[in-house]
């Protein structure tokens, strides 16, 4: 069987570059990918909601799905589209349809495992929002202790450089799909997150195992920051491939 190709999303204020370290990476072991630019980062005038972001992954993930296996790593904020995307793009939904290919697995790098009906922020909350991201958005040692906790100042300095806007509307948009309660699913733990990120990656998974049919059957733990894939290219890339080839020989045997 071919390999599969990993679809790489990106979460808030950021942009496929984030992704550049660990493609090179999955290349240099023969594995393919691409990452989409997410609409809610970086647009002009802001999106209203998560819908362009749904759109552009499902119209990517349909058109792979023709002839490849797929597996969807999400990143951050990335996990409310993400999962949401993916209604009827599992392998044997796919099958179903004459496709060849599919989602065989999803992969949450410190991801919103979201339910459905859920949003980062309530609406009506547009002022706090705004000067939350604002900070977000223009400071590098904000940035540090949000996003690049291990990695020292100047290189966060360079990847501050690439911030973008993040669309409000996209907060307060609500998703409507689970998707990690149809395809198997593997979460990462980033244990050097900032504390409230950690504590709110633990109770995610909590909750959605507590709250019905699922299938996160893998948990992985690993010291570092929010975007392991930038600090530790390659143990991230060795855990991705590690992940899509037990979906390979899973597949095998059926």
């Amino acid at each position: 069987m071919s390999k599969p190709v990993f679809v790489l999303l990106h979460g808030a204020w950021h942009g496929p570059k984030c992704w550049d370290r660990l493609i090179v990476e999955l290349e240099k072991a023969g594995y393919s990918a691409s990452a989409p630019a997410l609409p809610s980062s970086g647009s002009t005038p802001p999106v209203p909601d998560l819908k362009a972001d749904i759109d552009i992954i499902r119209s990517m993930i349909s058109k792979l799905a023709q002839e490849r296996d797929i597996v969807v790593v999400m990143h951050s904020f990335s996990g409310l589209a993400g999962g949401t995307a993916l209604e009827g793009l599992d392998k044997a939904a796919c099958f179903s349809k004459g496709l060849k290919g599919g989602v065989v697995r999803l992969v949450y790098l410190a991801a919103f495992l979201a339910q459905e009906g859920s949003r980062l922020f309530p609406p009506g909350a547009e002022e706090n929002m705004k000067s939350y991201i604002d900070m977000w958005r223009l400071t590098a040692s904000y940035a540090k202790g949000m996003f690049y906790q291990d990695l020292d100042d100047h290189e966060v300095a360079e990847l501050a450089k690439d911030l973008q806007t993040q669309s409000l509307g996209s907060f307060q948009s609500a998703t409507t799909y689970a998707a990690w309660r149809y395809i198997p699913t593997t979460y990462v733990e980033c244990t050097r997150d900032r504390p409230a990120t950690l504590i709110g990656q633990r109770r995610l998974l909590e909750t959605a195992k507590e709250s019905g049919t699922h299938k996160i059957d893998r948990i992985i733990k690993v010291d570092s920051g929010h975007f392991p894939f930038i600090s530790k290219p390659e143990w991230t890339a060795q855990v991705l491939i590690e992940e899509a080839g037990r979906e390979v020989r899973v597949i095998a045997q059926r």
